[in-house]
């Protein structure tokens, strides 16, 4: 929200200088005369972009969400809390936010106000469940299911992400030996074939141009390397190119399962936070789409936003031929037909990251044999050129 130095004159005629946050200017003079101040000057004041800016590890966030809620529970006040927290924080990054945090909380401001100074650390989606918290009287309940979906977000990134170094280790020491014996080990023989005054067989020929190519061309090659990275990132943000990328994903099989998983799993837990703090279903619904992180469920499910807004159930306007999992329809018809939507998502949300956690490891099995039998096929490709040659010189000195 931005903030205002301000210059005002109270009713007693004293001249005032203070600091305020408003949506705009206009709302800053209501606020101004509510507190009966006439304002002379007002002036924006440039945001802290790099204290803004300011963002905690997983690890230690979510263990400060629980500490200031134990607080709460145990009676003391937001603003004592906050300062308890700031002055136990070690020097860094978690002492300056409390601080900052604090000295807005204390001068009467709500939390999720202080907190979405923060971009990073607070955006929307939790800044309004803390704000819901605020409104309801029930922000240590609220900060508990926050500290709660963080852990069980960052969970979900760290399977997807240990799932992914075994291969990525294979595809770069793969890589790597394909390079080495294209640039140091074929062009030995290529020398040697050449000496010898050899009809190559086609196979030996096409592996001595790739290391030709390899060897003078490898500027192109990075720049062609490059090119394709930049076109990855680019597609990645062009809502027509990701949502065709999302879909083919999708089709791919384990593959397609469990980014179908993962992100019904992510849509469950940002929607469940959103309706137990109280937000609106609708405004759950459009979070949930656009922290998914799938082009092609998003669409789906803010189809399915469209029907809600005119009083139809969620499950039943989702679209016909949606790309959720088979299960979510059941369990959002139970949940809104007994009054458990929240319940509903949790279950959904738990169901979905373990058939997740089971594709990857399915996933994982199937490539480990995949990954071998490709090394060993271009490995024993190479072989056979370099072979071929001589068996076709031992043949010829044998007919001799």
């Amino acid at each position: 929200m931005p903030a205002y130095a301000v210059s005002a004159v109270d009713r007693l005629g004293s001249r005032r200088s203070l600091r305020e946050a408003a949506s705009d200017e206009a709302q800053l003079r209501q606020k101004l005369r509510a507190q009966e101040l006439w304002p002379v000057k007002i002036q924006p004041i440039a945001p802290e972009r790099k204290l803004a800016r300011l963002k905690l590890a997983s690890g230690d966030f979510v263990p400060l969400l629980h500490q200031l809620e134990m607080q709460l529970r145990a009676g003391v006040t937001a603003d004592v809390a906050l300062l308890h927290l700031a002055e136990d924080a070690p020097p860094g990054a978690m002492r300056t936010m409390l601080a900052h945090i604090h000295e807005h909380v204390a001068q009467g401001r709500p939390i999720h106000e202080a907190c979405r100074f923060f971009v990073r650390q607070f955006p929307p989606h939790l800044a309004a469940v803390i704000a819901a918290g605020e409104a309801s009287a029930q922000l240590p309940e609220s900060l508990h299911a926050l500290a709660e979906h963080l852990a069980n977000a960052e969970e979900i990134r760290r399977i997807a992400k240990r799932a992914l170094i075994y291969p990525l280790i294979v595809l770069v020491a793969v890589s790597g030996l394909i390079v080495f014996l294209l640039g140091g080990v074929v062009p030995k023989f290529a020398e040697i074939f050449l000496s010898l005054h050899l009809t190559l067989p086609a196979l030996t020929v096409a592996l001595i141009r790739a290391s030709e190519l390899v060897r003078t061309g490898w500027p192109a090659l990075v720049v062609l390397a490059a090119a394709l990275s930049l076109g990855a990132v680019f597609a990645a943000r062009t809502p027509k190119l990701r949502y065709l990328r999302d879909a083919a994903l999708l089709r791919v099989p384990v593959l397609g399962e469990t980014i179908r998983c993962l992100a019904t799993a992510r849509f469950a837990s940002h929607c469940r936070l959103l309706h137990d703090a109280g937000v609106a279903l609708l405004d759950s619904l459009a979070t949930g789409a656009e922290l998914m992180n799938h082009a092609v469920l998003a669409r789906h499910l803010l189809a399915a936003r469209e029907g809600v807004a005119i009083g139809k159930p969620l499950y039943a306007s989702l679209p016909k031929e949606h790309a959720f999992p088979g299960f979510i329809i059941p369990a959002l018809k139970a949940g809104e037909t007994t009054g458990q939507l929240g319940t509903a998502l949790r279950h959904i949300e738990t169901y979905a990251a373990r058939r997740a956690r089971e594709r990857l490891a399915t996933a994982l099995a199937l490539l480990e044999p995949m990954l071998l039998a490709g090394l060993t096929a271009i490995v024993g490709l190479m072989a056979l050129s370099f072979f071929l040659p001589l068996f076709s010189l031992l043949g010829g000195i044998n007919t001799h």
